[in-house]
């Protein structure tokens, strides 16, 4: 069971954090979309434990069918546009980000209205780029003061990618994964920091949600100090 730290609590008062999870799901017609093997178990794992430690989680969720107890808040979005804008529209509300979805990189050019019927021969489909939703995000006035995490996942754990996202999407945390942890219970992952990388092993999500709300939580107090709102 999730422990906070001693004086985690007494100075951060019911933490407000924002935590998007699962995939996003790109239509190319009314049948068919472009996905991934995200399930939204981390998300809902972060959700949860912001919950046991008494704050409070809002969750802007992909399709899934992860079932999202009644205390958590819940946002249900399709695309990587639909999440972007509930991010933006929530995000002012928040103490916190946790970025743990798996927003699609490529979105169809013109998705069709109806059906397309299939033809002979190749089919070749015009993709462009999705928001980047945490690059888009960094220089807004409701993002400044906000402890943000992000996730930098590769077919292998590559520290080099996530160093680099660290810096150039300006964030206090980037959780490094490899693929294996896609449709699992489990992840093998490094907490990387400015200041420091922790190897976190092969964990639970829900383990390692709760290492990261600790990381979250100890952030959360030294802003509280700094600004005077000690008890």
């Amino acid at each position: 069971m999730f422990e906070p730290t001693p004086s985690a609590l007494a100075l951060v008062s019911r933490p407000r954090v924002l935590i998007t999870g699962g995939p996003t799901v790109e239509d190319i017609d009314p049948v068919r979309f472009i996905t991934n093997r995200s399930t939204g178990r981390m998300g809902l794992a972060v959700a949860e434990a912001v919950l046991r430690a008494g704050g409070t989680p809002l969750l802007i969720l992909g399709p899934t069918h992860l079932a999202v107890p009644p205390e958590i808040a819940l946002a249900r979005v399709r695309s990587a546009a639909d999440m972007n804008q509930a991010v933006r529209v929530n995000l002012g509300w928040a103490d916190s980000l946790v970025m743990t979805a798996a927003v699609a990189d490529y979105t169809p050019v013109a998705p069709l209205d109806s059906k397309m019927k299939k033809k002979d021969g190749e089919l070749f489909l015009r993709l462009r780029r999705t928001v980047d939703i945490l690059a888009g995000i960094k220089d807004l006035p409701e993002r400044q003061g906000k402890f943000v995490v992000g996730f930098s996942l590769d077919t292998r754990v590559n520290l080099d990618e996530g160093r680099r996202k660290l810096k150039a999407k300006n964030l206090d945390l980037v959780v490094v994964n490899g693929v294996d942890s896609f449709g699992s219970d489990r992840s093998a992952a490094w907490l990387v920091a400015l200041d420091s990388e922790t190897d976190c092993g092969v964990m639970g999500k829900d383990t390692l949600a709760e290492m990261i709300l600790l990381r979250m939580l100890a952030w959360l107090t030294d802003k509280s100090s700094e600004l005077g709102l000690e008890k």
